[in-house]
Order: C-alpha cells, then sequence, then structure tokens
C-alpha cells in the first residue's frame, strides 16, 4: 500500500509534464510559422517563407518551443521508467523508447537551419534559403521514425504485460509502426498525416491516464 501511494504522484507529475508539453511545443510551432508551406514546397515558396521568419518576436516563440519540447522530454523518459517495472530483468523495449524520445528533442532543440537562413536572409540567395528549408523540414520527416519507435516501443509493454489497458498499448504499437513508415509518403500531399496525428492523440490520451490513474487507484485503496 505504502510502495503505492508513493508512486502515485510520480505518474499524475509525468503526465501532467506531457501534456504542458505538448500544449506549448504546438502552440509555439502554430504561432512560429505563419503560411508554412507543405514539406515539398517549391525553391521559391520556401525561400520566402525563411524571409519571413525574420520577425524580432520570432525568437522568443522559438524560445518557447524548446522550453515545451525540454518539459515533453521529461513525458518521454518518465513513461518508459514507469513502464520499466514492469518490462523485466533485460528493459530494452523502455530503454528503446527513452532514446528515441531523447532523439526527437534533440531535433527540436538543435535544429536551427531555417533560424539560421532567416537571420542571414539579406546575404542568402534562393537556393540557400530554400536550402535551409529543406534541412528543417526534411529532417522533421527522420524524427518520424524515432517518434514512432517511442510509440512502438511503449505500447509493446503495455500490451505485453497490462500495465496499462491494452487498448492503449495496440494503439502506441499500430501509431508507432504507421508513424515509422511514413517517411515513404512524405512527398504525397499531406497523407503523412494520417499516422502522425493518431501519435499525438495517443500520447496525450497516455498522459490523461496517467494523471487519472492515481484518483482511481485512492478509490480503489479506499473500498478495500
Amino acid at each position: 500500500m505504502s510502495a503505492t501511494t508513493r508512486s502515485m504522484p510520480l505518474e499524475r507529475t509525468i503526465g501532467l509534464t506531457g501534456i504542458a508539453g505538448t500544449v506549448l511545443l504546438f502552440t509555439a510551432l502554430i504561432i512560429g510559422s505563419p503560411g508554412e508551406p507543405p514539406t515539398d514546397a517549391s525553391t521559391a515558396a520556401a525561400a520566402e517563407f525563411v524571409k519571413g521568419l525574420d520577425r524580432s518576436w520570432l525568437p522568443p516563440v522559438e524560445a518557447v518551443a524548446d522550453i515545451g519540447m525540454m518539459v515533453l522530454l521529461w513525458f518521454m523518459v518518465g513513461l518508459p521508467l514507469l513502464l520499466r517495472r514492469y518490462e523485466g530483468a533485460t528493459p530494452v523495449r523502455s530503454t528503446v523508447a527513452i532514446v528515441s524520445g531523447a532523439l526527437v528533442a534533440a531535433f527540436v532543440v538543435l535544429d536551427s537551419a531555417q533560424e539560421a537562413g532567416a537571420h542571414r536572409s539579406a546575404d542568402l540567395d534562393q537556393g540557400q534559403l530554400a536550402y535551409a528549408y529543406d534541412l528543417t523540414a526534411v529532417g522533421f520527416t527522420n524524427v518520424w521514425l524515432p517518434m514512432g519507435c517511442f510509440a512502438f516501443a511503449c505500447g509493446w509493454i503495455v500490451v505485453a504485460t497490462n500495465a496499462m489497458p491494452r487498448w492503449l498499448g495496440w494503439w502506441g504499437v499500430i501509431a508507432g509502426i504507421a508513424l515509422s513508415f511514413a517517411q515513404f509518403v512524405w512527398r504525397a500531399g499531406e497523407f503523412w498525416l494520417l499516422p502522425y496525428v493518431p501519435f499525438w492523440l495517443w500520447l496525450l490520451t497516455t498522459c490523461v491516464v496517467l494523471v487519472r490513474r492515481p484518483a482511481m487507484a485512492r478509490i480503489q485503496a479506499r473500498a478495500v
């Protein structure tokens, strides 16, 4: 009973960091990417977009996105560590999930190609500005693989151990596999959103389950 009670606040904290980090990250990305063209934009459209990023209010917004990602990283490390308690003596899946989450955070925080292009936009030609756009855009498609691996690894543990609802585990497994292979269709319009959106819905649903589990456990404890 005491061990369960001590674990409750940790589950809630990890769930809340996932929700807060996701909200901060997407709010900053939406505000900081006005009129962003598609991933396979033409050279002219990509160059024009990067030029438009040279505004005084954008660096603080980009900093908020980085902070949001670091807050989300607490969830992407914390969830596998929680699941590790159920995984067994050789925690390969939870370790892969942690490394995958770290790779996602590294891309979001360290990538600065578009910001660098906007900072030097007056000295760069259209092709160079488009290249700066592509570095971030193509890097974004590459990061789908570690995102998918994170969901797949966590979902696999849940399905195998019943650490959380099994439907949530299967959701993570399927969304993870689909997003991992989304790189093959990133040039095909907006089809990449089909696996991308379910991943984030799975992540937020997992956060909500973690936040609610302590309250549910207290109710069960009182009933006993």
